[in-house]
């Protein structure tokens, strides 16, 4: 059995996985996710997660005044979720963390667009519409150098990176040179031009995302670099048999 290993940029798959309303998001989902690609001689030897611990520290709210972070909704849902990632089977977890961009604001980018159309007034703003800009530190370097790692070890056949950042590139082309397959999900995105390149083939195993524009269930996703070695369908189980079979 030849051995696979996913490596996923926790964030991207989040929100992509949220916008589409594919799956609910938790350990187990994406477990499953991860077994959609399998073919009938691999098997599954790790899942390695990529993500940041929540911010807790404390701020000022401009609007709202003072605010503690570790009491926020927000991390009750990120705490949870990093727990059902931790019991799930075959998965080990990567974590960096999350820091605040010198105590900086961000207004939300649909209000700002009509602050400055003169569609809102400064008045009109609300809380909700301001959140802390926060990011995440020391993930993409820890996601880089363990796909260096799982080449220069031999330690899977094939690796499947979800994953959509041209900041992976160099991480990429290592471990293909090193003789590894690598496989990019980018979960019906476009892919950075540089990553597209870099990568052995392009699978989607999600249902393939329809667009109005597109009655024929063409969709603007469709990427020429699409390939799925065991020649199934995005989104159709092995057994199910396509239209017209």
């Amino acid at each position: 059995m030849q051995k696979v290993i996913f490596v996923v940029d926790g964030e991207f798959m989040r929100k992509r996985i949220i916008a589409l309303k594919a799956f609910y998001f938790d350990g187990p989902g994406i477990r499953r996710h991860c077994l959609s690609h399998l073919g009938p001689d691999e098997r599954l030897s790790r899942i390695m997660y990529y993500d940041a611990l929540p911010f807790t520290g404390r701020g000022e709210h401009p609007i709202s005044g003072p605010v503690d972070f570790s009491q926020t909704p927000l991390v009750a849902r990120k705490q949870q979720f990093l727990q059902s990632m931790r019991i799930t089977p075959e998965v080990a977890m990567r974590l960096g963390r999350s820091a605040w961009q010198a105590g900086q604001w961000q207004l939300d980018s649909t209000k700002l667009g009509e602050l400055m159309a003169g569609e809102l007034d400064v008045d009109d703003i609300e809380a909700g519409d301001i959140y802390p800009d926060i990011r995440q530190k020391g993930v993409d370097m820890r996601l880089g150098l363990d796909i260096a790692t799982i080449a220069f070890k031999k330690m899977a056949d094939r690796l499947v990176l979800i994953a959509n950042d041209a900041d992976y590139v160099p991480a990429v082309k290592l471990a293909r040179r090193e003789g590894l397959t690598v496989a990019l999900d980018p979960l019906w995105t476009r892919a950075a031009e540089d990553l597209r390149e870099n990568v052995d083939y392009i699978v989607n195993k999600l249902p393939r995302p329809q667009h109005g524009n597109y009655p024929n269930g063409l969709h603007i996703f469709d990427d020429p670099k699409e390939y799925d070695p065991f020649g199934r369908k995005a989104g159709r189980p092995d057994d199910e048999e396509p239209d017209g079979m």
